[in-house]
């Protein structure tokens, strides 16, 4: 009955994503969603069953994919972009597979390890699908609710211009702002790199004026290197100008926008947020990098989701 909720509950996470986005398009139901993963990967572990459930569920959210962001397929640097992640996924599911494998042979130790590698590599698969879900439709999303503040993540630059990617990012915060009855502030945060000729900030607050946006509209913070100072050096900024409570929403690449709201939540500020497309050459290995980097801020839920894992495959194998 428990393992039944579970499958319920994730697949209407996953279909709501493209239904009903105001109740599940946020950090929470992401986690929620890889975290009732780990549940019923843990449950079958136990029953020493196939998660025919979790494989269901991957079917059903890359469907929904597929239909959803067919228009890919026609364009070239998407059939590339679908090729690299296949790669991957082939990759990581030919590791659990080969490593399954392994665990049958008879060897104490080694089986268990085997098994133990098998079903982190599987489990990592089923949260990347939801990794990918949940990043996609922050792209799509349509923003309608009253804001009173903006804040837009910088990206690196490499003249006083804004790179394509920052220019995404900056467009559809221009989306939104011209879109509000009421003007919101808009905050532009990023410092200056070693090797920027000027801050990202004023680089963005620069294309901001230009695309009619008023000077007195827009803060910079102009100090921070990376996404966890970008919060914390605006936080000062937003507490000066308005109540926590406020509506806010945070702008940055689709592939970041989960790791962005989790470093805001850390920093005690609540934000929607938003997503930019981002080029398909490099959108794998960019979304990659920043699954492994917001999975790495649950790491103690992953060391006991691994150490449990870890005691059942021995239990399973000896």
């Amino acid at each position: 009955m428990l393992l039944f909720l579970c499958f319920l509950i994730e697949l209407l996470l996953i279909v709501l994503l493209y239904t009903k986005q105001s109740f599940t398009l946020n950090l929470f139901s992401f986690i929620l969603y890889t975290i009732i993963g780990f549940v019923m990967m843990t449950y079958h572990m136990v029953t020493v069953s196939i998660p025919y459930d979790m494989f269901i569920i991957i079917i059903v959210a890359m469907i929904l994919l597929l239909i959803k962001y067919r228009y890919i397929f026609k364009l070239q640097t998407g059939r590339f972009f679908i090729l690299q992640l296949s790669h991957h996924f082939y990759t990581v599911g030919l590791f659990a597979v080969s490593y399954l494998y392994i665990s049958t042979i008879p060897l104490i130790i080694i089986n268990s390890l085997a098994l133990w590698a098998a079903i982190i590599a599987f489990s990592t698969i089923y949260s990347f699908i939801g990794y990918l879900s949940w990043s996609t439709a922050f792209e799509n999303h349509q923003y309608y609710k009253h804001v009173k503040l903006i804040m837009v993540l910088g990206a690196g630059i490499f003249s006083e211009e804004v790179t394509t990617l920052l220019a995404a990012r900056l467009d559809k915060a221009l989306s939104v702002y011209h879109s509000q009855r009421t003007k919101p502030i808009i905050i532009v945060s990023g410092g200056q790199g070693p090797d920027e000729p000027i801050s990202e900030a004023l680089a963005m607050k620069r294309y901001l004026i230009a695309h009619n946006v008023p000077e007195n509209h827009i803060f910079m913070e102009n100090q921070s290197t990376n996404t966890r100072t970008n919060f914390l050096y605006s936080k000062s900024i937003i507490h000066s100008m308005m109540p926590t409570s406020s509506q806010m929403l945070c702008v940055t690449s689709q592939f970041h926008v989960l790791r962005a709201l989790k470093f805001a939540k850390k920093a005690h500020l609540s934000f929607d947020g938003i997503g930019s497309r981002t080029p398909y050459h490099f959108l794998a290995q960019s979304m990659i990098i920043d699954f492994l980097g917001l999975m790495y801020q649950y790491k103690t839920i992953l060391t006991i989701y691994f150490a449990m894992l870890f005691w059942l495959a021995i239990l399973q194998t000896i």
